[in-house]
């Protein structure tokens, strides 16, 4: 290995430190992976870049921070516009949509108005990723947060003291995806963050936040995948009978009934893209996924059947699909859910009747008296009922990673994995919790940090791979301002993933990040007459309702992979806005030695 393009001189180096504490690597002139460095990667990794002192991430160019934008695209982002006129059952939870209850309102007719009709505009072209300040109206927390402006060559950043952001990519069901669901290799995340010390900066915020009843969820400061589960799991038929709208009203449950409201879920009616009737709570059918890429679509007849030819659906037939239209994804169908309650055998023959009273076929009615009270003439057939609960679980396992610095300064990761016991041989599922974490010590308070997340997959997918192949295991990395402080090894990919549930029932619920905080799950969740008391408790809630306590400057989230030369580069080029290090990167620099 003597003769590597010398020139004359020795240019081949290599430095072996601790394990789990450097990554090694072999490059000419210290130039690997990406081979430049000449500023921050922003070619089509780069997809996400939110820096607070820019004027350009805010939706006025002021300083107002409860609206946010990224300053960069995804080139593979679609929006062809899309009026939603349901957002209001789910936009409500997060504060993602607005509502302020109006004095002498009693029976919450506002609450209504916007869960009912709040409609939400979202402009053709606009690909850019949003993220929305968190809040929420059963005045149970406080979620507050506050710009910092101009502070020495920082600029502008965000005091986080119980707030955060939240924001969806995709929509399921619409033609709206601003940021992948899969990646083909890698995802890298990039923060500059000001780990406060508690007690300081935010000793003069009044009011319970997240941490305060989740101490075990404080340090969240990045969270992906759902914001929440299924709101509609469940057959909620409300609080009251519809008749009391006071502030002082407790309901059966032992909570204040200040939202009460005269509608309620099971007065609700929406449609299917077919015009099948479909109710808030769950619906008469199971909703399933088929993947089966070679199936073939029911049969159109008559004259408009479509033809390979120009591949458009039939507008009317046995069938409004056929094999033309197959883009691959995966195809949504429904399945009855009547279960039968009543087993009695409907051929039986019922006790016989004696006397002049015995009933008649004519009348069918039962006999006052005799050997039996029931004819056959009074068997109305099996009764039916419907399947009106849904698993809760389904949705937020293998669909919820998020990231903390705790306490003591270490820094991890925590995710939701499927367990299951068996209990009088029947297999029960649930959820287990799954997190790992450095030594303590890794980030330091009251000072700006580089902080990087790096997943590295060892198989490459191509675009058909991410398709239809199934998850993968990767090694996640986290360094901080450079220097890789913690491996977590055999982490399985996180592919984000629609809910059990028509379209329009959860708007903005899947495909989230979170910034600054983890997730409130249904915690805030308001539904018509008050909130339903069942959704609260539920994993996202009790794992994730947890926030960051500092300043946060910077988020970037790469698809792609950066090495360790690169994330370098990265922070020396930011460092001296941070005051970290002196100076910038020069040619003369090799990331190598430092």
């Amino acid at each position: 290995m003597s003769n590597i393009q010398n020139y004359n001189f020795n240019m081949l180096d290599a430095y072996l430190s601790n394990s789990q504490y450097y990554d090694f690597y072999l490059a000419q002139d210290g130039l690997a992976s990406h081979g430049m460095y000449d500023g921050i990667i922003n070619s089509d990794c780069l997809v996400v870049h939110i820096d607070f002192n820019e004027s350009g991430i805010f939706s006025t160019g002021s300083t107002s921070a409860d609206t946010i934008y990224s300053l960069v695209t995804w080139t593979g982002a679609t929006n062809t516009g899309h009026t939603l006129t349901t957002f209001g059952y789910t936009g409500i939870d997060n504060g993602y949509i607005h509502y302020v209850k109006q004095s002498g309102d009693t029976a919450n007719t506002g609450l209504t108005q916007t869960l009912t009709g709040t409609t939400i505009e979202i402009p053709s072209g606009d690909t850019r990723f949003t993220f929305n300040r968190v809040s929420g109206y059963t005045g149970t927390y406080v979620y507050p947060m506050s710009t910092v402006s101009s502070v020495g060559t920082i600029g502008d950043y965000i005091d986080l003291c119980g707030g955060f952001y939240q924001g969806y990519f995709k929509l399921d069901g619409y033609d709206y995806e601003v940021l992948p669901t899969r990646v083909p290799k890698a995802w890298v995340a990039e923060f500059w963050v000001n780990k406060t010390q508690t007690g300081t900066t935010c000793n003069t915020i009044t009011g319970t936040t997240l941490n305060d009843d989740y101490p075990n969820n404080e340090g969240f400061f990045f969270y992906m995948g759902t914001r929440a589960e299924n709101k509609f799991w469940n057959y909620f038929t409300g609080n009251t009978d519809g008749n009391v709208f006071t502030d002082e009203f407790t309901d059966e449950f032992g909570l204040e009934c200040g939202f009460c409201t005269k509608t309620k879920e099971t007065d609700i009616r929406l449609s299917d893209d077919y015009g099948f009737p479909v109710t808030l709570y769950p619906s008469l059918h199971k909703v399933r996924e088929i993947t089966n890429q070679f199936l073939i679509y029911g049969r159109s007849t008559g004259d408009d059947k479509a033809t390979c030819g120009d591949c458009g659906a039939p507008a009317s037939g046995l069938g409004n699909e056929t094999v033309c239209s197959l883009d691959g994804d995966t195809v949504i169908i429904t399945a009855s859910t009547i279960t039968k309650t009543f087993d009695t055998n409907p051929f039986l023959i019922y006790g016989r009747s004696t006397g002049d009273d015995k009933a008649t076929c004519g009348d069918c009615g039962a006999p006052a008296s005799g050997y039996g009270t029931e004819t056959v003439c009074t068997y109305t057939g099996l009764t039916s009922d419907y399947d009106f609960e849904l698993d809760p679980k389904i949705d937020v396992i293998d669909n919820a990673l998020g990231f903390r610095i705790r306490e003591d300064g270490s820094i991890g990761y925590r995710a939701l994995k499927l367990t299951g016991t068996c209990e009088n041989d029947i297999y029960v599922s649930g959820i287990t919790i799954e997190e790992q974490y450095s030594l303590s010590g890794m980030v330091s308070c009251d000072e700006w940090e580089y902080i990087s997340i790096r997943y590295v997959m060892p198989e490459e997918y191509d675009e058909c791979d991410l398709k239809n192949k199934p998850n993968r295991k990767g090694r996640l990395m986290f360094y901080v301002n450079s220097k890789l402080k913690f491996v977590a090894e055999d982490v399985d990919e996180l592919v984000f993933k629609r809910l059990n549930e028509y379209k329009d029932k959860q708007l903005g619920v899947p495909y989230n990040f979170s910034l600054g905080g983890g997730s409130q799950g249904l915690l805030e969740s308001m539904t018509f007459d008050g909130q339903d008391p069942d959704d609260l408790g539920l994993a996202i809630e009790t794992n994730f309702a947890g926030t960051f306590i500092g300043g946060i400057s910077q988020f970037r989230f790469y698809i792609c992979d950066l090495s360790w030369c690169d994330i370098s580069s990265n922070y020396r080029i930011d460092s001296p806005r941070y005051e970290t290090i002196d100076g910038i990167y020069t040619p003369e620099f090799n990331p190598v030695f430092w």
